[in-house]
């Protein structure tokens, strides 16, 4: 079985530009032991469709993103 066929598009995360100021912003807010955001104690965790936002890809099939 190939990879692609296995898990789609997702080796095109490779190519994706990242936005610094959006990564020190998101960096500062993670946290690490409940693996989520913090906002004055209020934890939020991103959903597929805004992580597709984020990542400008379009994450047709969720059920072939590799879960950890």
């Amino acid at each position: 079985m190939r990879f692609q066929d296995k898990y789609g598009d997702i080796a095109q995360l490779l190519f994706v530009k990242l936005d610094d100021a959006l990564l020190k912003g998101m960096v500062r807010f993670w946290d690490p032991t409940y693996r989520c955001f913090t906002f004055n104690e209020v934890d939020m965790v991103l959903i597929i469709k805004e992580y597709s936002t984020l990542f400008h890809y379009d994450f047709r099939d969720p059920f072939k993103i590799c879960w950890k």
